[in-house]
């Protein structure tokens, strides 16, 4: 049975691109949700708009310290997968200078 192990390590750091996009918009929202507030023109819309936003200020807090905590695994795992291969690519091509084993001639 002919096993495989193919990472892409173009898709998880894609990956770990958009994690870091969604992150920053996480890390953001808090300054738009204040204005938000302002925007609606109705006293009493902006007032639970604020509301709601604000409840929301831990919780992005914490999915954004998780964001980026997925986003540095994630690079700790492609450079993981790079480094590996790099090194395994090296070690066949050492073994071609010495294979097959040159057994002594009789003489």
């Amino acid at each position: 049975m002919d096993e495989q192990l193919i990472v892409d390590t173009l898709v998880l750091d894609a990956i770990a691109i958009d994690i870091g996009r969604i992150k920053s918009e996480f890390d953001g929202a808090t300054a738009r949700s204040e204005r938000l507030g302002d925007a609606v023109g109705h006293a009493g819309l902006a007032s639970r708009v604020e509301s709601f936003a604000s409840s929301w200020d831990q919780r992005r807090g914490e999915l954004s310290e998780q964001l980026g905590q997925v986003q540095t695994h994630l690079n700790t795992a492609v450079e993981g997968f790079r480094t590996t291969d790099t090194e395994l690519a090296k070690a066949l091509t050492d073994q071609t200078s010495n294979y097959p084993p040159r057994t002594a001639q009789p003489q």
